[in-house]
């Protein structure tokens, strides 16, 4: 689904936000490293596409983008709800997609974010 690693790539953390009507990301973390990048293109290749699910929180717990900040360009932007049962659902606001990750890639994603 992707490929390819660039020093110029960033993978940006943050927590979405609502208040008086007003939606955001306020984010708290950037790592560049290569291997973080790496391991998130893995996870991200392995979700699967699902319909949109009846049952979510309000807010996503957290949000994360892969970031190519010299041209612009957000390659990967995801919210993400954490789910009881440890697994995740993911959606895709740019193509109004939905994905869900099982409890070990939840568990890979979370220590790539973390």
């Amino acid at each position: 689904m992707f490929t390819g690693c660039s020093v110029d790539e960033v993978i940006r953390v943050g927590t979405p936000f609502g208040d008086n009507g007003t939606e955001g990301v306020k984010f708290h973390n950037e790592m560049k490293d290569s291997e973080s990048i790496e391991a998130l293109r893995k996870v991200i290749d392995k979700v699967k596409e699902i319909e949109k699910p009846e049952d979510l929180d309000k807010e996503p717990k957290i949000f994360f983008s892969l970031d190519i900040p010299k041209e612009g360009i957000a390659e990967i932007r995801l919210y993400v709800w954490y789910q009881d049962d440890g697994s995740s659902i993911l959606y895709n606001d740019g193509s109004d997609s939905y994905f869900t990750l099982t409890k070990k890639q939840t568990k890979e994603l979370k220590s790539i974010l973390e």
